[in-house]
């Protein structure tokens, strides 16, 4: 059975509109779709109906891509946007995505368009579970606090003179695993839970001072020896003229465990959010953010800085005889090659395309042609057999670049481009540089 796939095409163009709907069926999605090329159709749709991603032309005659992602991030925030254009400049591009577009693809390239709307649909179902964990957290604080309240939780009952314990609750007993009789009369440090003197002592002095103590996550061991993590909150009152110290004890074990998770749950989604799926080389989003911190290092400290700008030759040819999916499987093995040939300081991206770029800190424009070299080499070593009984090899045409001292970021990358176009032109599978 199909996919089932909600698009909602902010587009006046029937011609193109009906493109985009062949390429997604074509990848066997089962497609529910409006197309409206208005504001208040667009608001229609958002009111009336659930919708799985958005795409949307740049520029129509009534409409645009910044007023449209305006009224989405306004009636649908978490509701994925991918510009989808036959005209549009990086310029644009990047300042759209930087108000909450997912992506960009322009109309020449929409092989590109299913492997991004399935990028956004996982970050989208990333984002809600990271959305469910916190409010798991959020409910399970609220449950914690509400046992606290109804002394649910550990409590020690402690003369504020002598440090002696005179009472303790059943929740702590079962928690810890001693009987009463092992608790009352004792100092607290020689309680074996607290059997890290030092510090239940400075515990007590600090509550002698003070009245008043709170650690967030202390580290407790049960009877029988199992580790857990305690919020211990602690204050000094008076009963019967008498002053005593209350410690209220609770087990965030599992919360902790939660907050774990959603660590990991966050560092997952940033990395889904900076890698492209195909190559596992970082996506164009990276890139721009990566080269502008290399350049303020590069023009703070006086370090080189080399860009490399790599086309793959004759791609198209090579997807129009044997399909993209095997055009995929040459990008994937390019950036595995890629990945191979550069140090760990180095950095490569998947700028668009057949496209890619390679930030090379601390190196100098001749070192940098080694790595060009390096990579066109093993390359060219590839073999592909889209055909039984075929051989093909593919080659790269690649521009290269040092950074000037203080040069604008995109005269810079413009640089390096016109440079990957003059190798083309000298006959592909070429380097060129500047002398």
């Amino acid at each position: 059975m199909n996919q089932l796939l909600r698009v909602l095409m902010v587009e006046d163009s029937e011609d193109d509109a009906t493109l985009l709907l062949c390429v997604l069926r074509r990848e066997g999605y089962e497609v529910v779709y409006a197309i409206v090329d208005t504001p208040a159709a667009m608001r229609a749709a958002l009111e009336s109906q659930e919708w799985d991603v958005i795409t949307s032309d740049h520029a129509m005659p009534h409409f645009s891509a910044p007023k449209a992602l305006e009224l989405v991030k306004k009636l649908r925030p978490d509701l994925p946007f991918i510009i989808v254009s036959g005209e549009i400049d990086l310029k644009s591009a990047v300042s759209l995505m930087k108000d909450g577009a997912q992506d960009y693809i322009q109309k020449m390239e929409l092989p590109r368009l299913v492997p991004a709307i399935k990028r956004v649909l996982d970050e989208a179902k990333i984002r809600r579970e990271h959305q469910r964990v916190r409010d798991t957290l959020e409910i399970s604080e609220t449950r914690y606090r509400r046992l606290f309240e109804t002394a649910q939780d550990g409590i020690l009952i402690l003369d504020a003179d002598t440090g002696q314990i005179q009472d303790v609750n059943p929740f702590l007993i079962l928690m810890l695993g001693y009987a009463k009789e092992e608790f009352l009369g004792k100092n607290l440090w020689e309680i074996g839970a607290f059997k890290d003197i030092e510090v239940s002592k400075t515990i007590f002095l600090k509550l002698q001072k003070k009245g008043y103590v709170r650690y967030e996550n202390l580290p407790l061991k049960t009877k029988k020896g199992q580790q857990m993590a305690v919020e211990f909150v602690s204050n000094v009152y008076a009963v019967d003229h008498t002053k005593v110290i209350q410690f209220n004890i609770r087990d965030i074990t599992e919360r902790k465990k939660a907050e774990d998770a959603l660590q990991e749950s966050e560092k997952r989604y940033w990395e889904l959010s900076i890698m492209d799926d195909l190559t596992q080389l970082y996506n164009s989003r990276h890139f721009y953010d990566q080269l502008k911190r290399e350049i303020e290092r590069s023009n703070r400290y006086g370090q080189p800085l080399a860009l490399l700008l790599l086309d793959l030759d004759r791609f198209k040819a090579f997807n129009d005889a044997y399909g993209h999916i095997e055009g995929d499987y040459v990008l994937s093995r390019l950036g595995q090659v890629i990945k191979r040939c550069l140090r760990e300081a180095d950095s490569a991206y998947r700028y668009g395309g057949e496209e890619f770029t390679i930030i090379l800190p601390m190196v100098t424009n001749a070192d940098g042609a080694v790595t060009a070299e390096r990579i066109r080499m093993e390359f060219e070593k590839e073999n592909f057999s889209p055909v039984f009984g075929q051989d093909v090899h593919m080659t790269v045409s690649i521009g290269l670049a040092q950074y000037k001292h203080k040069e604008d970021m995109k005269a810079f990358v413009h640089r390096v481009d016109q440079l990957m176009y003059q190798a083309k032109k000298n006959g592909k599978g070429n380097i060129c540089s500047e002398s």
